[in-house]
């Protein structure tokens, strides 16, 4: 009797369960720092051994942001109307929709100014027949706009600078002046963007109106050596328009030997994302109309809010695709 003490003790000790690694939330390195709460306990437990699933992932983000990039790049260059269209609709409907879920009312109000300073604009360009001044004022319009846009992108950077090297600290707090930094920059770039998707609507819908130019096929009409085929008036009004760059409606030669407007053309090229002739569709030299300093800022300004659009639109919509993808696979 006395042996079976130590036998039972040596039997318990070989059929005991080897020890594991420790759980996450009872690693000794986390437990030497602060206390872990209940819920970071929990979500330790939760994603415990979840390291390949995470990797598997990161794997199907990439490849969809791969996909939908070259997806995107073909849909452009063989659809560009539609494109355009859906560029448009993106741009104007998921920012807002995402505000109302959020209960974002200041973006609400100022997306709702917008919308109503835009309006009568909008209303002139969709007419027919158009007048023969509406194309330069909603060249005019929108390049205001653009001077607005670039004008708070700018204030903003600047001011989120001043932020990180401490100088706006001076004058008032810092979180306070970085945020509003954020918050105009944001504005500045998203209604540029927005105002620059719909100009390029409006510009082939006018230039369609018009019947000199046709997004697809031959124009309705024939374009007379004295015709602007952007806005369908006269360019012989003024004889000395082409020669006097200072006269108040000078004309411009392209390369295709075709006369428009000054202010016509460079609201087709410039502003209405058009590189090409209206009429013979030749492809338009953008640097002839680069006469300062500023046009070429304005320019870069211009191609830089084209990249955001990718941002705003189709990068949200990539990411909702994906969350979609994580819940059929139950990954999370």
């Amino acid at each position: 009797m006395a042996s079976t003490a130590p036998q039972s003790s040596n039997s318990s000790s070989s059929h005991h369960a080897p020890e594991g690694p420790p759980a996450p939330w009872e690693d000794p390195a986390m437990l030497a720092g602060p206390p872990l709460t209940d819920e970071e306990k929990a979500y330790l437990k939760k994603h415990a051994g979840h390291e390949g699933m995470h990797l598997a992932m990161i794997l199907i983000l990439m490849v969809s942001l791969l996909i939908m990039q070259v997806a995107l790049v073909e849909w452009r260059r063989r659809k560009p109307k539609s494109y355009a269209y859906a560029s448009l609709a993106g741009l104007a409907l998921v920012p807002l929709l995402l505000s109302l879920n959020a209960g974002f009312t200041r973006f609400i109000s100022i997306y709702a100014l917008f919308a109503v300073a835009n309006s009568w604009v909008v209303y002139r360009a969709s007419r027919k027949p158009i007048s023969s001044g509406t194309p330069r004022a909603v060249y005019r319009w929108f390049a205001a706009i653009y001077q607005i846009s670039y004008a708070l992108g700018i204030l903003g950077y600047a001011v989120i600078l001043l932020t990180i090297f401490g100088i706006s600290g001076l004058f008032v707090d810092g979180p306070d002046a970085f945020s509003f930094g954020m918050l105009t920059m944001f504005y500045g770039l998203y209604f540029g963007v927005l105002s620059r998707d719909l100009v390029e609507v409006l510009a082939d819908h006018m230039a369609s109106s018009i019947g000199y130019y046709s997004p697809e096929g031959l124009p309705q009409k024939y374009l007379r050596e004295s015709t602007c085929a952007v806005c369908g008036d006269t360019t012989l009004t003024h004889p000395d328009a082409n020669s006097n760059p200072d006269h108040p409606n000078p004309t411009h030669t392209l390369n295709c030997h075709h006369v428009f407007h000054e202010q016509c053309i460079r609201g087709w090229a410039i502003i209405g994302k058009k590189d090409i002739c209206p009429y013979c569709r030749e492809k338009v030299d953008m640097s002839a109309f680069h006469e300062h300093v500023w046009d070429k800022a304005q320019h870069y300004y211009l191609q830089l809010i084209d990249m955001l659009r990718y941002l705003v639109v189709w990068q949200p919509l990539i990411f909702l695709a994906v969350q979609e993808i994580y819940k059929v696979f139950g990954m999370e």
